[in-house]
């Protein structure tokens, strides 16, 4: 009879100590410890059953822990409610990861998102991430790996390799000397590898770049420390999106052709550049014929005035913009001039 009572109330305790951890909605590793102990007394009743089944002690704990996890996983996809079966990566106070056998889900500042198999790259908001400087992260990158280890983090930095379309690398860097074209000294003994599963073509070696990626692993290959990121989203840099020009102007009314490209020509200016930032100011011949600036890009949203001949017939448009002026002929000569220099037809054919 005793054993028969101990039964019960082992039964009882071990069935509200299941029920339990599933009242709780958040991440808690005290949510798992009570259901292995529920688990583990409704398997201790059966021990003080008089009748007792010894296939039966070893088959229940294997089915309450399959039924546990079936309704884990049930109640996340009716109710979103943050799993048991899972641990937690905190990559930042906005998002984080539970990874569970099959799956994970991306807690995206509160917002719960399915990865099952693990087959998605980031899928959280950028701004979910604090962004982290390159030339910091890599600092110390034995230290950066195991505070950052299976962390997604927001690193900003510059180009330093491309590998066809598989990856890119980050490397720290100083400001050189000479800057153009986004050119800085890479110290290429650190690298954040960047897996990708993307076209690279709109990239460059220098280009400014903010990567979101999870910090996979880090290896040492050809004396050179690589921290690999994994599940990536590659930010283009948001300094592109506006700039100004920078221009030296000169007294020579010579038409001097613009380095390594056909039709372009300057008239009394000695240098034009492209400034995006501090570290980024390009070579407008650069740009072009990297095919990252055009024509339109120059003249931007100016009204064009049309030039004609004696004849009536048109020869060129001239456009009138706040640095320079740019008369465009009709034989495609273009011509960028200095502002106190008139632009007429006759540049066209000179």
């Amino acid at each position: 009879m005793l054993m028969k009572k101990r039964s019960i109330i082992l039964l009882i305790l071990g069935v509200i100590l299941l029920i339990i951890p599933f009242i709780f909605n958040d991440y808690s590793i005290v949510r798992l410890i009570l259901l292995a102990l529920g688990i583990f007394l409704v398997t201790l009743s059966l021990v003080f059953f008089k009748k007792r089944n010894i296939f039966l002690i070893i088959l229940t704990p294997i089915i309450l822990i399959c039924l546990s996890y079936a309704l884990d996983t049930f109640l996340f996809y009716q109710f979103n409610r943050i799993p048991l079966f899972v641990y937690e990566v905190k990559s930042s106070d906005r998002m984080r990861t539970y990874n569970s056998f099959f799956y994970r889900i991306f807690d995206c500042n509160g917002d719960l998102s399915l990865d099952y198999g693990y087959i998605n790259d980031y899928v959280c908001s950028e701004d979910d991430l604090d962004t982290i400087d390159i030339n910091t992260f890599l600092s110390d990158p034995a230290k950066a790996y195991d505070e950052y280890k299976n962390k997604f983090v927001k690193l900003t930095g510059k180009i330093s390799k491309l590998s066809g379309t598989a990856s890119l690398e980050l490397s720290p860097y100083t400001t050189a000397d000479n800057s153009l074209n986004g050119y800085v000294n890479f110290n290429n003994n650190y690298v954040v590898r960047v897996n990708v599963d993307e076209s690279l073509s709109s990239y460059r070696i220098y280009d400014n770049i903010t990567v979101i990626g999870r910090v996979a692993g880090e290896f040492e290959e050809n004396n050179v420390t690589v921290i690999n990121l994994l599940d990536t989203l590659l930010i283009p840099s948001d300094i592109y999106d506006s700039f100004s020009f920078e221009i030296v102007n000169n007294d020579n009314k010579e038409l001097v052709s613009l380095e390594s490209l056909q039709n372009y020509y300057l008239y009394g200016i000695s240098s034009l550049t492209v400034k995006y930032a501090n570290d980024a100011i390009y070579e407008l011949s650069y740009l072009i014929t990297d095919s990252r600036f055009t024509l339109d890009d120059i003249i931007g949203d100016a009204s064009a005035t049309n030039l004609y001949d004696e004849e009536e017939v048109l020869q060129a448009k001239a456009y009138e913009l706040e640095k320079f002026n740019v008369l465009v002929c009709e034989n495609d000569r273009k011509i960028i001039g200095n502002k106190s220099f008139d632009l007429t037809i006759d540049l066209c054919n000179k």
